[in-house]
């Protein structure tokens, strides 16, 4: 028996209610569209912002005796923000400020003070539960960029010419410090959604085929409880329902299987990475990880196998 395994018959019936529902768009990671949390377009130092923002996508939780616990949630400008939006939003901030404030020479030259300034909440705190690694991942790409005398721009023109730009670009990111460690490329393939849908359009994507799932733990969480994904392994299911800290085997496990049922899900939909990836995210709200799951109001509830009590690896890594 496999410890954990796709579902070849709940896919299909995603795919198909995607496929009947039409082609979302996908979210345009735009001021317009987010509030202050996102920088308006066409603002100076924006394209330094998103590769740098991007990299810094992973550990918005709290750990306490082996187990999650909550969500981070901190108050910026009097909102209380969740991890992603609150990254987002410091960074806006700060981009305000100086618009060349995320150009690696400018990062490498801030001392950790400073650096961790741009992250601080209305209660002067820096909130990110993982910041030394944040700080240590800053530190390597800066150095990464300015040893070789290049900016991101330089990484975005080498795509941007490429006979295949997305697969060129998720190759060039493969070398560069907070997208390299990654085998399967998650912050990779978020900036190069954001490039491409951002109103400066900044990436002409003409090789889709090249597009990866982009599997965080929000995706996981919602693939498992959907059903998308089986958990046969009982001991295993109810360390998973009790959130406690998975080991690496079984992180590895569980998101490589969820990868491949995103796989399956794009190409029997015929819709984007993107796009599926926007509807999850969207509806992840109705199946929250702190209070429960509104399943009366959800969209797919006539299709999903309602495993609420799931939950995805608890697992600390720079990755998600």
């Amino acid at each position: 028996m496999k410890k954990v395994r796709t579902d070849a018959d709940r896919i299909r019936a995603f795919a198909e209610y995607l496929s009947a529902e039409g082609r979302p768009a996908p979210f345009d990671f735009c001021s317009l569209n987010a509030g202050i949390t996102y920088p308006a377009p066409g603002l100076d130092g924006v394209l330094e912002y998103f590769f740098f923002c991007c990299a810094h996508q992973f550990g918005f939780w709290n750990l306490q005796n082996g187990r999650w616990i909550s969500p981070m949630i901190a108050r910026l400008d009097g909102r209380d923000l969740k991890g992603s939006d609150y990254v987002w939003t410091a960074a806006t901030r700060a981009l305000r400020k100086n618009p060349d404030i995320f150009s690696p020479h400018a990062l490498a030259n801030l001392n950790g003070n400073e650096l961790n300034d741009l992250f601080l909440d209305d209660g002067a705190a820096n909130p990110l539960p993982m910041w030394p690694e944040h700080l240590e991942l800053t530190r390597q790409y800066a150095d990464w960029f300015t040893t070789r005398k290049l900016q991101p721009a330089d990484i975005l023109h080498r795509a941007a010419a490429a006979r295949r730009p997305l697969q060129m670009l998720l190759d060039l990111l493969a070398e560069v410090p907070g997208y390299a460690e990654d085998p399967l490329q998650k912050k990779a393939m978020l900036l190069a959604i954001v490039l491409e849908n951002r109103p400066e359009h900044f990436l002409n994507v003409t090789d889709p085929d090249s597009a990866r799932p982009i599997i965080d733990y929000h995706l996981q969480r919602s693939a498992l409880r959907t059903g998308l994904v089986v958990v046969e392994d009982p001991a295993l299911r109810a360390r998973l329902e009790a959130r406690e800290e998975a080991t690496a085997g079984e992180e590895a496990l569980i998101r490589s299987v969820v990868y491949e049922s995103i796989v399956a899900l794009v190409r029997l939909s015929g819709l984007s990475v993107a796009a599926v990836d926007w509807f999850f995210f969207k509806n992840r709200t109705g199946c929250p990880e702190m209070t429960e799951p509104q399943c009366a109001a959800c969209p797919v509830r006539h299709i999903c196998a309602r495993s609420t009590k799931l939950f995805q690896p608890v697992f600390r890594t720079t990755y998600y």
